[in-house]
């Protein structure tokens, strides 16, 4: 990778150098450019020395009685800026010669530090953004096969054969300082091996390594970890959820289990709205009925909630069914929740019978009335 000498650069080069000494300093570029300086009006003027430096790739020095021969030059030092063994550029010190001499080599090395930190910032840099494609393409499942992707995983030091699952972050913070804060702390959070990238629609997601033994998924181990964080991450984003897909033996599966992450956080956004740590073990069977009722044309569950509605423009029927759904049937803990008597819950289920044909008392009927439920919550935006 090849680091060029910016303006941006040579600047704060000459700012902190400047901050120790208290003389001018310049930094030029290749061509012999001044394009950093404590002196604002020489900037994008020629150097001539700094030709000279460049040519020679040795130190330059002006007397008093040289500026007469340099267009434009100051008495000073100038010296070549190296940089793994090419010349970047040269910077120049502006002043008594007898003085400023020792501090030369001190400037030159400031200089070449600053550049080799901007070096390595950039390098840093590079990774992560060869590390985030990396992620992207894996969670796609795309080109898993090819070569490119594993020469990638090695550069970056991914293990692929680590066992891991999908964790997707998702916030209704729109709040551009509390993102920020979410991120460096799931940064600060996440543990050696595992990854991280932002997905376009703004959710986080972390390619999380876990514990695996005898060939199963600790599941209660990462969940527990995962519980740690919520406590901090809450604190920053109280709206902060998150979703988790199932554990896959091979890594070329791993986009299955992000593509379960994010089914899981739909369903249980709808099914379980303050519920914060959703777990796609626990939702599957809902998760293959939210594609259940948008897949199946004319589907029969449709027409049974339907007629429910019909009779029942006050929802009174629906959230019995609901309750009584929820306590599995037991009528006392229904009518104590409904605040009813026990008469006026039969006369309720009883009209549920009527309505839709199916008695909530059996439980065969109840099952069919339930999946009708769940299908109706999944389905609301294509009726």
């Amino acid at each position: 990778m090849t680091i060029y000498l910016t303006e941006q650069l040579a600047q704060e080069i000459v700012d902190r150098t400047m901050a120790i000494l208290p003389y001018n300093i310049n930094v030029m570029d290749q061509e012999g450019r001044i394009i950093g300086s404590g002196d604002k009006q020489r900037i994008s003027t020629k150097h001539e020395v700094a030709s000279e430096v460049l040519r020679k790739k040795e130190t330059v020095e002006i007397g008093k009685g040289d500026t007469e021969y340099w267009k434009g030059v100051k008495e000073g030092i100038n010296l070549p800026i190296l940089f793994q063994g090419e010349v970047l550029g040269v910077v120049g010190i502006t002043g008594d010669l007898e003085i400023i001499r020792g501090y030369g080599e001190l400037v030159k090395m400031t200089t070449e530090m600053i550049i080799e930190q901007a070096f390595l910032q950039s390098q840093l840099q590079l990774d992560e953004r060869i590390k985030e494609e990396l992620v992207h393409q894996w969670l796609n499942g795309n080109h898993l096969d090819e070569s490119l992707f594993y020469e990638k995983a090695k550069s970056l030091q991914v293990d692929l054969l680590i066992s891991r699952v999908v964790i997707v972050v998702k916030s209704d913070d729109h709040d551009l300082e509390r993102k920020r804060k979410v991120e460096l702390m799931i940064n600060e959070l996440i543990e050696q091996d595992d990854l991280t990238v932002t997905t376009y629609t703004g959710e986080i997601v972390i390619v999380k390594k876990v514990n695996v033994k005898d060939d199963r998924w600790e599941k209660e181990r990462t969940l527990n970890t995962i519980r740690i964080w919520m406590t901090q991450l809450t604190k920053i984003d109280s709206t902060i959820k998150v979703a988790i897909g199932s554990y896959h033996p091979t890594f070329k599966k791993l986009y299955q289990s992000f593509i379960e992450a994010k089914e899981t956080m739909e369903v249980g956004e709808k099914l379980a709205p303050e519920q914060k740590v959703l777990v796609y073990d626990d939702l599957s069977i809902y998760v293959f009925m939210s594609k259940l009722a948008n897949e199946i044309e004319n589907n029969p569950f449709f027409d049974l909630i339907n007629r429910l509605k019909e009779e029942d423009e006050l929802g009174e029927l629906q959230k019995t069914l609901q309750v009584y759904i929820n306590h599995s049937g037991k009528a006392i803990n229904t009518s104590n929740e409904l605040f009813i008597h026990r008469n006026s819950l039969q006369y309720r289920l009883e009209k549920i019978k009527e309505v839709t044909g199916k008695d909530p008392r059996n439980y065969k009927d109840l099952f069919e009335l339930y999946l009708s439920l769940i299908i109706d919550t999944f389905a609301e935006d294509k009726k």
